[in-house]
């Protein structure tokens, strides 16, 4: 599904003639809820299309460092490797960057703030990872799509 920034901003946040605050009822969050819904560029991970024709399923994983390289040897490929040290797995090498995109939270609190590009990956054997490159160069596994 293709969609731009632009897109996205443009479409209205709430329903037509929907009077503030948005949330002071149990139907208003629903007539919210079903507005951003009905958003031609939401779609639910279950919606996704699958090999085989299967709805596909999107699971977070806890945020877990991760070792990214490249190997100079194998044509500038690049691989990940969780866990470290000698208890390191495997290396999975990456077949194709999927998306990236930023994402800044707690931009208003100077002590929590965060700044990382996560990139949307297709490793060997088939797996979806989301990896998070904080500010520090820390490289994180954030999301995996099966």
């Amino acid at each position: 599904m293709e969609t731009s920034v632009a897109e996205i901003h443009g479409y209205p946040p709430r329903p037509e003639d929907f009077e503030e605050p948005l949330f002071p009822t149990r139907e208003s969050r629903r007539a919210v809820a079903d507005h951003l819904l009905a958003a031609p560029w939401l779609s639910r991970a279950s919606d996704l299309a699958r090999p085989g024709g299967r709805g596909g399923r999107a699971v977070r994983a806890r945020r877990e460092p991760v070792e990214v390289g490249e190997d100079g040897s194998a044509g500038g490929r690049v691989w990940v490797a969780r866990g470290s040290g000698r208890k390191r797995a495997r290396k999975a090498w990456v077949v194709e960057t999927l998306a990236r995109w930023r994402e800044v939270g707690w931009w208003w609190d100077e002590d929590r703030t965060t700044d990382e590009v996560t990139v949307r990956v297709l490793l060997s054997g088939g797996t979806v990872a989301d990896l998070a490159r904080e500010r520090s160069g820390e490289w994180f596994l954030v999301g995996v799509l099966d």
